[in-house]
């Protein structure tokens, strides 16, 4: 996987907006699903980093892999809270179709920039 400055921008921007999905969407409602949120957004931000700073393009596929499958268990975990939510307004249905939405752009984006550089 090719990475150059384009690349590495939309990563470090897909970063902040898994730390701010993360703040904006916790808690999910009950303990075992929080846990797997914070784990899921620490996969997510870890695999970024290593997208984004690693030197070999084998590392940094691998890093791909795990924000992408990361970014699925977190729609997953998002779909989970809003059926969860019982009392969910407007702007709580606007939060969760533009976090699934950032949680699939974000990865196709860098995918798509990432072959171009390539």
């Amino acid at each position: 996987m090719r990475r150059d400055g384009s690349t590495r921008a939309a990563a470090w921007v897909a970063v902040a907006l898994a730390v701010a999905g993360a703040v904006l969407l916790y808690p999910i409602g009950s303990l075992p699903l929080d846990c797997a949120f914070a784990l899921v957004k620490a996969c997510m931000v870890a695999g970024l980093v290593v997208f984004a700073l690693s030197a070999r393009d084998a590392t940094a596929q691998a890093g791909f892999t795990l924000w992408a499958v990361a970014s699925v268990g977190a729609i997953v975990l998002t779909i989970c809270k809003w059926n969860l939510d019982l009392a969910a307004t407007p702007w709580d249905a606007v939060l969760y179709v533009g976090s699934m939405a950032v949680d699939l752009g974000m990865p196709a984006l860098v995918y798509s920039l990432s072959r171009r550089a390539g």
